[in-house]
């Protein structure tokens, strides 16, 4: 089984969410657990200061002048008299509080306090005290959070993985559709074009002839956005020189029967000899994508400004500018999908590829539209002089 990464991601979400909630009960476990700590602490405290009371008191029936104050590694203890002076002590330097309960408890210790009966060292009672030690709850808890986390990270990564089985499956089996779909659709689709251009030979300007040649390049420039689209992960971002004046001019007359069939005429100002080091197909798909849409969106009898220029030695402008029916927000234009007017047709990728192709390259986009007056794309190319 290949883990996905976005198995993996949807696992950890899924498992934080779960494990948030299991926070819940862990809370009050450890909640228990610490008050349980603490009650065994009291009464480890109360049965050592017996011990040591019934040590006092039967000193009172020992035949010796010296009496061994009872001492532990774990416990610290003091006697006190009737005037609450200390008889003796093996606290440290800093004595202990001075309390009216049995028990008192601060952020490091917790004291316990014991009268005694009448005894050989007039001692009223005793305090014994003893360091507060988690640790143990806290491994207890560590264990407990790995194991509950490992269980439900595990658990959510199968449960996500079985639920989307089907859909991947689904996925798979409609990618492979579309791609043997598009390899069936480009044979046609050039045999149609080369066979068209034959015709116009012959019959010159028959306008229903430039209508199919123009139908028959949009289908083109559709064609190619999903197979660019489709093979985004896999196309190499192979880069070479290319006369960008040239490659316009050229993307430009291509287009050039679309505009006939529209009535829509090219303005072009290209400056000559400008050179650029970039991958051709994605160079494609940028100028390919904005006249198809210029046209898609003018109105007839309009026409499309297209320039380029070199404004200093590192940067060079590509404008489109049309008299279309402009754009009402020019944010979501990018995203995939996004069309602004459904009736022009289209799926709506062409504008998310060139914006994927411009972030890779570090291309600027400025859009500037006003409704009903026309849009304006400017990139702004850097390259080295």
């Amino acid at each position: 089984m290949i883990l996905q990464k976005s198995d993996i991601k949807y696992s950890i979400i899924q498992g934080f969410i779960t494990l948030c909630i299991a926070f819940i009960p862990i809370y009050f476990y450890i909640d228990a657990t610490i008050e349980n700590q603490n009650i065994q602490d009291k009464i480890s405290l109360k049965n050592y200061s017996s011990l040591v009371v019934s040590k006092i008191d039967s000193a009172a029936y020992e035949n010796s002048e010296t009496f061994y104050y009872p001492r532990s590694n774990i416990y610290k203890s003091a006697i006190y008299d009737h005037n609450d002076k200390v008889i003796f002590s093996l606290f440290d330097s800093v004595a202990p509080p001075f309390f009216s309960t049995e028990f008192f408890q601060d952020s490091q210790k917790i004291y316990h306090k014991q009268y005694l009966q009448n005894n050989i060292l007039g001692a009223k009672y005793i305090i014994t005290s003893k360091k507060i030690n988690h640790s143990e709850v806290i491994y207890n808890v560590l264990i407990l959070l790995i194991t509950v986390t490992c269980l439900i990270f595990l658990s959510s990564f199968i449960t996500i993985r079985q639920s989307i089985e089907p859909y991947k499956k689904l996925n798979l089996y409609l990618d492979n559709f579309l791609k043997d779909a598009m390899h069936e659709l480009k044979t046609p689709i050039g045999v149609a074009r080369i066979n068209i251009d034959m015709l116009q030979m012959k019959l010159q300007d028959n306008k229903h002839l430039i209508r199919i040649k123009s139908a028959l390049k949009n289908m083109t420039i559709v064609y190619e956005d999903l197979e660019y689209y489709m093979q985004r992960h896999s196309v190499k971002n192979d880069k070479k020189q290319i006369d960008f004046s040239t490659f316009l001019e050229k993307r430009v007359e291509f287009f050039s029967d679309l505009a006939i069939a529209k009535n829509i005429e090219f303005q072009t100002h290209i400056e000559k000899d400008i050179a650029l080091y970039f991958n051709d197909i994605a160079l494609y798909r940028i100028i390919d994508n904005n006249l198809s849409n210029a046209m898609k969106y003018s109105k007839d009898q309009s026409s499309i400004k297209v320039h380029l220029k070199r404004v200093n030695p590192t940067q060079t402008l590509l404008i489109f500018q049309d008299n279309g029916i402009g754009i009402r927000d020019t944010q979501k234009i990018f995203h995939r999908y996004y069309r602004g007017d459904k009736i022009s047709g289209g799926f709506g990728i062409g504008l998310s590829i060139v914006k994927r192709i411009c972030d890779q390259n570090g291309i600027d986009i400025k859009v500037e539209s006003k409704v009903g007056d026309g849009t304006t794309f400017t990139y702004t190319f850097h390259h080295n002089s």
